[in-house]
């Protein structure tokens, strides 16, 4: 069996709405806004879901742009719509409630698998320490973005555009030519901003085709919304530390409960479900560690592998006879 079916996505996310309109789910506080006060370190989870109606003239690009979410996020968090017509008054879950990936919380983090950027700003004196999250474009098939650990070497407002030798090569065979040097503007597609890392030819910028954020179709760039790389640009300090991860499935607690994550946001990877669902097993148990007082209802976990929403799924913990919350822990292993 190849990947998930529509039909278990769209499922999934009929339960996610039912459960918002009742109230058994909250928006977190700043859930649209993009930035989230980060949690204490044994807390993972950031925002909060919500929904928005879609107009006549709506489509979930159109959507996505105005709530910055990117359109493979809100692809995927909304399989049972129509993409290009989801209709007047339809009700279209925004993606705004996330796992922090695995890595230090500092700098840039930049999960390619779910196509966000994650910046750590620390405390100042009107507000605590918060994570931004923001959607982005990546390299697309060929020229995937690399994974690495960066860090941004200089920075450029309105930057001038040097396409390399390959990407002149490779844009003149697709019948769209660039020149050697093409200056700042509204054909520059690297927007107002640039952040260039120590990676020759990679950098983070803007761009001049918004509604292509959410989608891999870059030549290896990160590509960002025009005001969210230039707020970044203002916040990120030459020197600092860019993270580039794979993390398609991610685990995490928000207090007692653990969650997981499955992404694979335009539906096209070439994976089983028994793979996914051994990605998570993996994930859980990193996030688990030395925790052998309660199990986990692994067949939620297989519905959140089946459904890959891209959105948190609560999968546990479900707490073993001999061990309660405040118990002495016995040691025994949740299979």
């Amino acid at each position: 069996m190849k990947w998930f079916s529509v039909s278990s996505r769209a499922v999934f996310a009929a339960c996610v709405l039912a459960l918002l309109a009742e109230g058994s789910l909250a928006v977190s506080e700043g859930a649209a806004s993009g930035f989230y006060p980060l949690p204490a370190p044994d807390d993972h989870l950031v925002g909060g879901l919500g929904t928005t109606t879609a107009s006549e003239e709506d489509t979930l690009v159109l959507i996505g742009r105005r709530h910055r979410t990117g359109y493979g996020a809100i692809r995927a968090a909304n399989p049972g719509v129509d993409a290009w017509l989801p209709g007047e008054g339809t009700q279209v879950l925004l993606p705004t409630w996330h796992i922090l990936p695995e890595a230090p919380r500092k700098g840039i983090v930049i999960n390619t698998a779910e196509m966000r950027l994650y910046h750590y700003e620390g405390a100042s004196a009107d507000r605590p320490a918060r994570v931004g999250v923001y959607a982005i474009s990546i390299g697309r098939s060929g020229r995937e973005t690399p994974l690495a650990t960066a860090r941004v070497t200089r920075k450029a407002e309105n930057p001038t555009w040097y396409p390399t030798e390959s990407i002149r090569k490779d844009r003149a065979a697709r019948g769209t030519p660039v020149p050697a040097v093409v200056p700042p503007g509204p054909n520059n597609p690297l927007g107002t901003r640039a952040l260039y890392l120590n990676l020759p030819a990679y950098l983070i910028h803007g761009t001049n085709r918004e509604l292509g954020i959410g989608m891999p179709v870059t030549a290896g760039c990160v590509r960002m919304y025009p005001e969210d790389v230039e707020y970044l640009y203002e916040q990120v300090p030459v020197g600092s530390q860019v993270e580039i991860v794979y993390q398609p499935v991610k685990a995490g607690w928000m207090g007692d409960t653990l969650y997981v994550e499955s992404h694979n946001p335009l539906g096209d990877l070439e994976i089983t479900v028994d793979e996914r669902v051994q990605q998570l097993r993996a994930a859980i148990a990193r996030t688990l560690g030395e925790r052998r007082d309660f199990t986990v209802d692994w067949s939620k976990v297989r519905s959140a592998a089946e459904a890959s929403t891209g959105l948190p799924v609560p999968v546990g913990p479900i707490w073993l006879e001999h061990h309660r919350p405040g118990q002495e822990d016995s040691g025994a292993v949740g299979e």
